[in-house]
């Protein structure tokens, strides 16, 4: 307590310190010279309806924007780097599989699939509800911001917009104007190539970009003496987009593809009995799991996801009082067929189970916004999508046969085949409402209230309403009162029956499954007393029903996923953006949260108890200072206190930590054209662990998760 004690007053005292010196130094382009008032002028899109988009200080939604500058003094290399030093959000990091779960404000449960992640205003999130939620191939070297929507967001966006919305906003065409590569290099075998270019000539912009990623991973040699379980391998992105800005139309057509060969990372335990190892430590049995190090020559498992989006659109302007959107999409999103882990589930056998899966999606909508007059507007749209999912992961014809491997394992399954796919045709309509009235009650009162309708041929009709009063008694001080229902659809892996690649029948179908609903109530109020100073504190309460818990059912030895979970959860966030001089700006945040949740898994009577895997209270401090004009230098400090665990966990409550990231940027020369930089996570190489996952029991999953050391990256980035 006394080093994060330290820390923070070291965060503090450095802008001191360095404003003590010469001020009169020549701006440079970086957040440093970006004030409070300009970024809550910033114009968003996420949080309304409205197709042009509105001031952050006038969104009907709590809100928080990560700037492309930001992005490049803190050093985010990904969406989880970006995520950790903003409050409300919990993590747990798999190193591998998914890679990293996302909870948004004591949210737990569902891994992954109450958020909603967009790219452009295009949702990215796996068609078919698994767990992946972006990773090393979602670079963002050519993103222009992030917007996050703390709460509930299906007025607009429908399924998934449940607890929480990231829309990852890229760079136009002039906003890259010309060439920019950038290589990096770290310890872990670490590294990677990316490249952005766009032009704008006459009304024609062009753009694409482009990452390739890998790693070795960290070495968590307690599992395994040769670990190797969390290696990237080559993950790759590529975008492109062609537009055109006309008088009255703004066509533009698209196309993303990302990839993610990872090994299966620590969700699984380590069978180490099996394989004659030491014990992994913490309560974990070593009976069943996956090997965890190089197998037969291989790497000892492949999880390799993907997402694929061609799109085009267009914003039709005939005039000052309408604006016309129309969208047409097709994606696939799946497993690849390469992916497979070696595993055993009973101890005695040990098998290559190979695993795949494929689903697409079609569809679009068509949105229109008019402009009564200067003090109200209405927005509305209908959308329809089609999914054909492939029933579970894909059957598996397994090799039956025993094949001798390192002279003592008898291994099955190393030429199984995948049966021909299965699929289920699910159709989604959706339609959605919204109003906006300006006026001068209390000098100045947004009021905007909507609703969404949506219609599915599985889990019923959701209605999503929302309403928000967002008050300016002045210029310094923003009020907003915040209502919103949200739903988070059933996935078909929980609707249908599970079956393992080993043929096994776990869990029985239910036809019946509802989606998980949320209502959440809040209350913000933000102060900005001069242009380099920002406060802010929200207060929440998050109030869930029919929760899908896995239960297991009086006859047959089955168990069946249904609707008898409820939550709350209470919560209050606070923070502090300051810029207290040219050469020096920080921030300071806090998250307080409390809730309870109640279940019936494998009992016949219902269980309450506090909201596991997340921590009640954690915080976030960093400074940026220019130093000499030579380079910026940017000090972050991560603390999470502790967290409970389901009681079928036999680890128990999981320590607190707190971890320092440094970041050393150089100011651009060669004419502006080039600057390196120099990330240091975990700067004091900080030994501490995150919470296994809901089924973390030591059995299969791990009860603890390891979490790397002390990582750095070297990277030069040149601009042409």
């Amino acid at each position: 307590m006394i080093a994060k004690i330290g820390l923070f007053a070291i965060l503090y005292l450095i802008p001191f310190i360095i404003t003590s010196q010469d001020d009169s130094t020549q701006k440079v382009n970086s957040l440093l010279d970006f004030s409070m008032e300009e970024l809550m002028n910033v114009k968003v899109v996420s949080a309304s309806a409205s197709i042009s988009g509105q001031k952050l200080s006038e969104a009907p939604s709590t809100m928080y924007i990560i700037t492309a500058q930001q992005i490049e003094e803190r050093g985010y290399e990904e969406l989880g780097d970006a995520l950790r030093d903003i409050p409300g959000i919990d993590f747990i990091h798999l190193n591998g599989y998914s890679p990293t779960l996302i909870y948004f404000r004591g949210m737990f449960g569902a891994e992954n699939l109450r958020a909603l992640l967009m790219i452009d205003g295009i949702p990215e999130n796996n068609i078919a509800g698994t767990n992946d939620m972006a990773g090393p191939a979602y670079s963002l070297h050519h993103v222009e911001r992030i917007e996050i929507i703390w709460g509930p967001a299906s007025a607009l966006y429908g399924a998934n917009a449940f607890g929480g919305l990231i829309n990852i906003i890229t760079k136009k065409a002039e906003n890259i104007n010309g060439l920019t590569v950038q290589r990096g290099q770290g310890n872990l075998n670490t590294s990677f190539e990316k490249a952005a270019f766009g032009l704008k000539k006459g009304g024609v912009d062009i753009s694409f970009s482009g990452s390739l990623f890998r790693t070795d991973g960290p070495q968590f040699t307690n599992r395994s003496p040769n670990y190797s379980a969390s290696y990237v391998d080559n993950a790759y992105s590529f975008s492109t987009a062609i537009g055109y800005t006309g008088t009255k139309c703004r066509p533009q057509l698209g196309y993303r593809s990302f990839v993610t060969p990872m090994g299966y990372g620590q969700i699984l335990n380590t069978p180490t009995q099996f394989l004659g190892l030491p014990s992994t430590g913490y309560e974990n049995k070593g009976t069943v799991g996956a090997v965890a190090e190089n197998f037969r020559g291989e790497k000892p498992s492949r999880y390799e996801p993907y997402s694929r989006t061609g799109f085009i659109q267009n914003t039709y302007t005939p005039n000052t009082k309408w604006s016309l959107f129309t969208f047409a999409e097709f994606r696939e999103t799946g497993i690849s067929d390469k992916s497979y882990f070696y595993i055993t589930v009973d101890g005695k056998n040990l098998y290559r189970l190979p695993f795949a899966r494929y689903s697409n999606r079609w569809g679009g909508k068509i949105a229109a916004t008019y402009t009564i007059n200067e003090i109200q507007k209405i927005s509305g749209g209908a959308e329809f999508y089609q999914d054909n999912l492939e029933d579970g992961s894909r059957k598996v014809n397994i090799d039956t046969n025993k094949y001798t491997v390192n002279g003592q394992f008898k291994v099955m399954g190393l030429y199984s085949t995948f049966v021909p796919r299965k699929y289920i045709i699910w159709n989604n309509f959706g339609s959605f409402l919204q109003y906006e009235l300006h006026t001068e009650w209390l000098r100045e009162t947004h009021f905007t209230i909507g609703t969404r309708f949506d219609i599915s041929s599985v889990y019923g009709n959701p209605l999503s309403p929302r309403i928000a009063i967002v008050n300016n008694p002045n210029e310094k001080l923003t009020i907003k009162l915040l209502y919103g229902a949200a739903y988070r659809a059933p996935t078909i892996t929980e609707v249908e029956e599970f079956r393992s690649n080993l043929g096994t029948r776990y869990s029985l179908a239910n036809s019946d499954l509802k989606p998980e609903k949320v209502k959440t109530y809040e209350f913000n109020i933000i102060y900005n007393p001069v242009k380099e100073l920002l406060f802010q504190l929200n207060a929440f309460r998050n109030e869930l029903t029919d929760i899908i818990v896995l239960t297991e059912l009086q006859t047959g030895g089955y168990t069946q996923n249904q609707n008898l979970g409820k939550a709350y959860v209470n919560g209050l966030e606070a923070k502090v953006d300051a810029s207290f001089s040219k050469k020096v700006n920080g921030f300071v945040n806090f998250t307080y949260q409390q809730g309870e949740q109640t279940a019936r898994r494998f009992s016949k009577a219902d269980t309450t108890f506090g909201i596991p895997n997340i921590a009640a209270v954690k915080g976030n401090a960093g400074v940026t200072a220019k130093v000499a004009e030579l380079f910026n230098l940017s000090l972050i400090g991560n603390w999470v206190g502790t967290r409970s665990v389901l009681g079928y966990n036999p680890h128990g409550p999981v320590s607190g930590y707190f971890i320092t990231n440094c970041v050393i940027t150089t100011h651009r020369f060669f004419n502006n054209h080039i600057y390196i930089s120099f990330t240091i996570k975990n700067l004091f190489n900080v030994k501490y662990l995150d919470p296994g996952i809901r089924s973390a029991d030591g059995l299969l999953y791990s009860t603890v998760l390891e979490q790397p050391g002390t990582i750095g990256i070297l990277k030069i980035t040149a601009s042409f």
